[in-house]
């Protein structure tokens, strides 16, 4: 496997640089099953924030964003089952994706619920208020 930055992701996901998104293509093109680009969880929010940042926070942009990432056969996806997870909860409206991960990540981790002060969070995702 190959380790991907989240440079070269937003690179081909944005098309934003007239040198480097060629290039970042080019490279991503070279990715086969057998020899795939690695997401790990913090480039895949590094891309998240990036594209929340420059789309305002239109989730459409975000949310093809990482079909396109979950749906590439030259990828492994850290987590993937609790992405794809986070990724079904934000499309349906309710949620932030990385609130949803959150939760989803931490019952992975055996976690009984994570506690929180957001009162909007995921309870589908194992959130619970925090109260006293």
């Amino acid at each position: 496997m190959i380790g991907l930055d989240a440079n070269i992701l937003l690179r081909v996901l944005l098309d934003d640089d007239a040198v480097q998104s060629p290039m970042a293509r080019e490279l991503l093109a070279k990715l086969t099953p057998e020899q795939a680009g690695y997401i790990n969880l913090v480039v895949l929010m590094e891309v998240v924030w990036t594209i929340r940042t420059r789309f305002k926070g239109k989730p459409d942009h975000l949310h093809a964003a990482l079909e396109t990432l979950l749906s590439g056969a030259a990828y492994v996806v850290q987590s993937r089952n609790e992405v794809v997870a986070a990724l079904s909860l934000a499309k349906a409206g309710r949620y932030g994706f990385a609130d949803a991960l959150i939760g989803y990540l931490n019952q992975r981790a055996d976690c009984g619920a994570t506690w929180t002060f957001d009162h909007g969070a995921p309870y589908e995702a194992g959130f619970k208020a925090a109260v006293l």
